[in-house]
Order: structure tokens, then C-alpha cells, then sequence
């Protein structure tokens, strides 16, 4: 008698036996289909809370498709299990060998891809990772529950890159009038971090973060001319220099949709283990347009993948075509409505109407968690190109040694 045999049996024999069996296995689990049939039959007719004996279980077998057994072969079983005492051992044999199986096939993917040279290996041995982590947790497929009581007993476990800000897997999006300075917001924010400056309050951090930037729209000629002096001033005030912190990759468009340049990306991310990775703008890390939600899938599903490395993201968005006079525009990302629902945060940086010298950081979706430090009004000038109102005056004037009289009112 086989594992999978004195299980079946024992299901017949004690129907009692049956939840441990289910807690453990599913029909998958079965080498052989015919038994997989018949305990997909035997799970079922319990549900329905039929009479569970040899031939009520080879007639619901038969519907299912079961081929090759007969209800003399289901009797053998029962008899040859004799008791059902031992049902969770023989659950977990079964359990066993079948994790073997699908081990072996998640070894000879692993093999197959990393002989395929449109596939970045990293992309491979993510997918064989993943693969490994379900079947050591017993499938993604399986579902357990807490009670609300073992939730609120847990003390609230933020994974924080920057306290009461930034965590690990935070997606954040911001969308902007053309010539507004979401760009240069995004760097200001990049290289506070890089030197270990809070990049909304400018109070010091215990230690700076590494930063990725995957820009897909400015050239180094660019980052050059425009962040030179914003990255000299972060090393004057900050706990150390940002510059070596902030690994470029600035060469234009990329289709992070096709497997080749998803697998680069994660070759980068591998290289050079960022807390932090910029990229963007949207609209071109794709060949086609992100009109709709089909469109908007593979992009998600491209930069989730990512984001599962353990990073916060960051990226550049462009709202709806408008004009400067325009102060109503809409600031959600152009194109798909996924985009709205997807990130954390996303913000839009709106002019303020009756002074050319701020700007509003608009939610154009609710913060998924409330209580973080993003600023909800940016002013031109201070100590960098965008002063928040997230930081104080004792800031402004006190640490950072000057004394801007419109920001500190």
C-alpha cells in the first residue's frame, strides 16, 4: 500500500479523518490522478455532508474523471489501512513526496532559464526564489486567519528607511505642472537622503541611504548642470558627502515591460543594494501608452517586482496635458486609472495662485497611511531649491545657518 493509498483509505474507513487529511494536502498533492479524483470525491461529498463509503466515493470519483479504479480497488484500500489512528503521518508522506516533485521541477526551470540568454539570470533565480519561498510555506494558496485579538497584540513593526516618512516598499508618484520642479523636488529629496538629511524636515539621520536612479528621460549632461550645487551644499550640512551614495543610470527611454531590460534593472539593484530606487518618468519605461488598465498591467507588475527587492520607490509622473493658467488641472497621473489606486502616496506639485514663490504638494489620492511627514506647501529658495513647511524655523536659521525671512515667517 502506497502513502497516497492508506490515505484514501483511511478517509473511507473514519470520515472523521478527513480534516486532518485537508489540513494538510490538496488533490495537487496526489502523484497519481486517479487519486487526486478520488480525494477531490471524498473532500466534496464531506462538504455536502453525503454518506462516505466505497461506492458513493467511486461514484462522485467517476464524475470528477477518474479513470483506472473500481470500488473493489477503494474496499482494498480501506481494508489495507485497517485504522485510521495514523492519518496525519500518512498525510505528511504524501505531503513530502510531493514537495520533492515540485522541487525537482522548480530545479529543471531554473536550469532551462539560466540557458536562455534573453533572461537575465537574476530575473531566474528571483522567479526559482519565490517559487522555493511558496512551496516552503505550503503554497501561496493556502489561507490562514488571525483573531483580531493576536493582531492588536502586535506593536506596530515599520520597516522605516526614514522615520515616520519613508519604509521599505513605499511606492510614492509625483505628477507636476510642466517646468514646475517636480524633477528637481525628486533630486532634492534623492540627495538630502544620500546625505543622511532628512529630506522633508532637514534634521540629521542616523545614517545616509543608498540610492538608486534609473532615469529614463535626462542625460548625465543634465544631472551635471543641475545638481552640482545642491549636492555641494547636502555635504556641507549633512553626515557626509551624497555623491558616492547615488548610483546614475541616465542613457533615455527603456520598455521595462520586456523581460531583458527588467532583468538589467535587477541587475542594478543586486550590484548596488539601494534602500532607495528613483525611476521614471512612467510614460517612458514603456513602448506603448499607459491609456488603460491592460496597458498599466505589465508596468505595475514590472515595478511590484521590484519593489519586492525591499525598496522604496520613487517616480515621476505627468498629469494631464494643461496650461500654466490652467490652476484647476487635474494632477493624477495621465492615462490608466490603476495608477491612482496603486502607489502609497501620490502628490502633485500645484502653483499657488497668488504667489509665484509656492507651491502646493497636492494628494491626488488619500495617503495609505496618515501621520507622515510630507509637506503640504513648498517655498523657493533656503538652503536648497525647495524649502517644505515641514521645516522649522529653529531648522532654517539655528542648523543650517541662514535666514531666509520669507520661508521663516
Amino acid at each position: 500500500m502506497t502513502p497516497e493509498e492508506l490515505v484514501i483509505g483511511a478517509c473511507i474507513l473514519t470520515p472523521d479523518s478527513i480534516r486532518f487529511a485537508a489540513g494538510v494536502l490538496e488533490p495537487t498533492d496526489f502523484k497519481s490522478k486517479t487519486h487526486a479524483d478520488i480525494f477531490r470525491a471524498i473532500v466534496r461529498l464531506r462538504k455536502s455532508d453525503e454518506p462516505i463509503e466505497p461506492f458513493s466515493v467511486w461514484t462522485k470519483a467517476q464524475e470528477l474523471g477518474a479513470k483506472g479504479i473500481e470500488v473493489v480497488d477503494l474496499h482494498r484500500m480501506v481494508e489495507g489501512v485497517g485504522s485510521a489512528e495514523h492519518i496525519s503521518f500518512y498525510a505528511d508522506q504524501v505531503k513530502e513526496a510531493s514537495s520533492r516533485r515540485k522541487l525537482a521541477v522548480i530545479a529543471t526551470s531554473l536550469m532551462r532559464e539560466a540557458a536562455d540568454e534573453t533572461r537575465h539570470p537574476s530575473q531566474a533565480a528571483q522567479a526559482a526564489a519565490e517559487a522555493i519561498k511558496n512551496l516552503a510555506t505550503g503554497g501561496a494558496q493556502r489561507m490562514t486567519t488571525k483573531t483580531l485579538e493576536a493582531i492588536l497584540a502586535v506593536q506596530e513593526d515599520h520597516d522605516w528607511l526614514i522615520p515616520d516618512l519613508l519604509e521599505r516598499g513605499d511606492r510614492l508618484i509625483l505628477t507636476g505642472f510642466e517646468g514646475g520642479g517636480k524633477t528637481t523636488w525628486i533630486r532634492q529629496l534623492l540627495i538630502c537622503m544620500a546625505a543622511g538629511i532628512h529630506p522633508t524636515t532637514w534634521n540629521m539621520l542616523d545614517q545616509p541611504l543608498k540610492i538608486l536612479v534609473v532615469d529614463a528621460e535626462n542625460t548625465e549632461a543634465q544631472w551635471r548642470a543641475q545638481v552640482r550645487g545642491m549636492t555641494a551644499k547636502a555635504a556641507a550640512y549633512g553626515i557626509t558627502d551624497p555623491a558616492p551614495n547615488i548610483e546614475i543610470y541616465a542613457k533615455g527611454r527603456i520598455d521595462i515591460t520586456k523581460d531583458a531590460t527588467l532583468g538589467e534593472v535587477h541587475r542594478l539593484v543586486d550590484e548596488h543594494s539601494p534602500d532607495v530606487l528613483a525611476i521614471g518618468p512612467l510614460y517612458k519605461m514603456v513602448s506603448t501608452g499607459i491609456n488603460n488598465d491592460q496597458e498599466a498591467a505589465p508596468l505595475i507588475m514590472a515595478l511590484d517586482s521590484l519593489r519586492d527587492r525591499g525598496v522604496a520607490l520613487i517616480m515621476e509622473g505627468h498629469a494631464s496635458k494643461g496650461n500654466s493658467q490652467n490652476l484647476v488641472r487635474d494632477l493624477a497621473p495621465r492615462g490608466s486609472a490603476a495608477l491612482m489606486g496603486w502607489p502609497e502616496f501620490g502628490f502633485g506639485l500645484h502653483p499657488d495662485a497668488n504667489n509665484p514663490d509656492m507651491t502646493l504638494v497636492t494628494r491626488w489620492r488619500g495617503d495609505r497611511e496618515a501621520g507622515r511627514l510630507w509637506p503640504r506647501e513648498l517655498w523657493r529658495g533656503g538652503a536648497f531649491p525647495w524649502t517644505g513647511d515641514t521645516v522649522t524655523a529653529r531648522t532654517r536659521q539655528n542648523y543650517l545657518g541662514f535666514n531666509d525671512q520669507q520661508t521663516a515667517a
